[in-house]
């Protein structure tokens, strides 16, 4: 099955680049990006230096310094192919907020941010800059679970960035990491899944690397791919570190059943999270399961990542969700490079650790059930109408 083939990677790099003609220099190149400080840097280096193409795909996208900067930057690049794709999230949704509300189309600050956003795009179709709208929400929003989620940027066919920032002030201000991978297999895979997305084609597709298998999920075949997931779940022998500001059903099925097996398993999540029913939710989860549930204090952390008994991590866009596992476009990463599993272990899951506190949730309330009940319904109800 796939997931052996994660936990066991090719050992040799020098004989595969030898085997499909690569020069050494070419060896992958795995960088980790904490927080919007290190990677805007490091991206706004790679687009100066672009020659040839620079494709951003992302969910959020809006006239603050975040996207301000990156339009800026890619209006000034020299390169010949410069597209963007966005979901039509950042249409109904600026700073996180309903841009069709009567409160918020009657503050005249993000009124004025939403009209910036359009301006902003406009720009840069008049800058040579092409962009394309994805995933329209549909009549009553009845497709509003469908959401391309997506956050990857491709410079020259070469670098690939893949991770959870997206361009906007609240996002970059959040807790979240991105990964540069220098490799131009690697690009040239996730480039093709662009075009394809350019051209309104969701297409699944995999590629194993030394050190990553990557899958782009379609939004249609996702429970196939969470299988995959569920495997690796059922694999951990020892330990399971989570850190995630959203999880939910049928995720949970499978911790809880890690935790019957004696693997310790700890989840870490924001306690200052942006959608605050989730905290109530989580609580009454893992008070169930015996599972370890910490708050992590300093800020919102939009980070998403699984770390399996330390030597397999999972990373990418996609949340632990109902969303992600049914009708979201994804990319899911398995890492078992070993120098970046013990960055990830060093500069991020033991700085976080420190940085939260334990939750006791031996006090549930027990109404937490019809929240239960109510999210359950929710989401099977939307995810249908979406798929209709």
């Amino acid at each position: 099955m796939d997931y052996f083939q994660i936990l066991d990677p090719p050992a040799d790099r020098q004989t595969v680049l030898h085997r499909f003609g690569y020069r050494l220099e070419f060896i992958m190149h795995f960088k980790l990006l904490v927080g919007s400080q290190e990677f805007w840097p490091q991206l706004q280096s790679d687009i100066e230096a672009a020659r040839k193409s620079i494709c951003v795909q992302t969910l959020s996208f809006e006239a603050d310094e975040a996207g301000t900067g990156l339009s800026e930057a890619i209006r000034a690049s020299g390169a010949a192919n410069r597209r963007i794709i966005v979901d039509r999230f950042t249409r109904h949704f600026i700073s996180d907020r309903w841009v069709f509300s009567p409160r918020n189309r009657l503050n005249k600050a993000h009124r004025s941010e939403v009209v910036g956003t359009r301006e902003m795009f406009a720009h840069n179709g008049e800058a040579g800059v092409k962009v394309k709208w994805v995933n329209p929400f549909g009549f009553l929003y009845h497709k509003a679970s469908v959401r391309n989620h997506k956050k990857m940027i491709l410079i020259d066919e070469r670098i690939a960035y893949i991770g959870g920032i997206n361009f906007s002030d609240h996002n970059f201000e959040w807790h979240d990491m991105m990964i540069r991978i220098d490799d131009p297999e690697v690009a040239q895979f996730m480039q093709a899944d662009f075009d394809n997305t350019w051209e309104g084609r969701d297409v699944y597709s995999r590629g194993a690397f030394d050190g990553i298998v990557i899958r782009l999920i379609d939004g249609t075949t996702n429970e196939q791919t969470f299988s995959e997931v569920f495997d690796l779940i059922d694999s951990a022998n020892e330990s399971i570190f989570i850190e995630s500001p959203y999880l939910s059903w049928p995720f949970w099925d499978y911790l809880r059943s890690a935790v019957e097996r004696g693997v310790d398993v700890t989840i870490l999540m924001p306690a200052d999270n942006n959608r605050s029913w989730v905290q109530r939710y989580t609580t009454w989860e893992a008070a169930r399961s015996g599972i370890n549930l910490r708050y992590y204090m300093p800020k919102m952390t939009h980070l998403k990542s699984m770390l399996i008994d330390e030597r397999l991590l999972i990373v990418g866009s996609s949340n632990f969700d109902y969303y992600s596992y049914r009708t979201q476009q994804e990319v899911v990463a398995a890492v078992t490079d070993e120098e970046l599993v013990s960055e990830f272990i060093e500069r991020v899951r033991d700085v976080d650790l420190a940085q939260s506190r334990a939750v006791d949730t031996s006090e549930v309330r027990r109404s937490t059930v019809v929240l239960y009940g109510f999210i359950r319904v929710m989401g099977k109800l939307t995810t249908t109408l979406a798929k209709l």
